[in-house]
């Protein structure tokens, strides 16, 4: 019937009525996450060109940080589109590049640091994660404003500029 649909779909808002539908939709093999593991969604590529989108290392530093509060004995793992970069950022961390392994740890992730980029949105917000922390203002964190306000996700904990938590 030559019906477009255009935009930037990926807030939760358009299925949270259907959350149980669209988990059913996208099952994927269930992957066994150790209770002291946080996954830490670190996205690279095109991003470290792009200022206003990469997000700095104390980003990284102050959510892990934050996420040791919840479990000092914490440990981390960094999944990534771009092992090069992570590496700069997490030395002491396994690293993971690989797309599918990456989407089933996001998803089945206990603790989990976000980045901001959309690939995790969904895998997150559909698994049961005890802890999410993801960068307040999502794509416009370096800028302290909120972009593309549909990402917000009530339950997560947003983490600011100033290192401060936002519920």
């Amino acid at each position: 019937d030559n019906t477009m649909i255009h935009g930037n779909l990926q807030g939760v808002d358009y299925f949270k009525h259907r959350k149980d539908e669209v988990r059913e939709w996208l099952a994927v093999e269930p992957i066994d996450m150790r209770e002291n593991l946080c996954v830490i969604n670190f996205r690279g590529g095109e991003y470290k060109y792009v200022p206003s989108f990469f997000l700095p290392k104390s980003y990284w530093e102050n959510a892990v940080s934050e996420m040791l509060k919840t479990n000092i004995l914490m440990r981390f793992e960094v999944h990534t589109d771009d092992a090069e970069e992570a590496v700069k950022f997490f030395p002491h961390y396994p690293i993971v590049q690989n797309m599918e392994i990456n989407w089933r740890s996001i998803r089945y992730a206990k603790y989990l640091i976000l980045s901001n980029s959309s690939f995790a949105i969904l895998p997150a917000y559909l698994g049961n994660a005890r802890r999410i922390i993801a960068p307040w203002g999502f794509g416009r964190f370096n800028l302290g404003e909120w972009h593309l306000k549909q990402n917000y996700v009530a339950g997560w904990d947003w983490l600011d500029r100033n290192n401060k938590i936002w519920k």
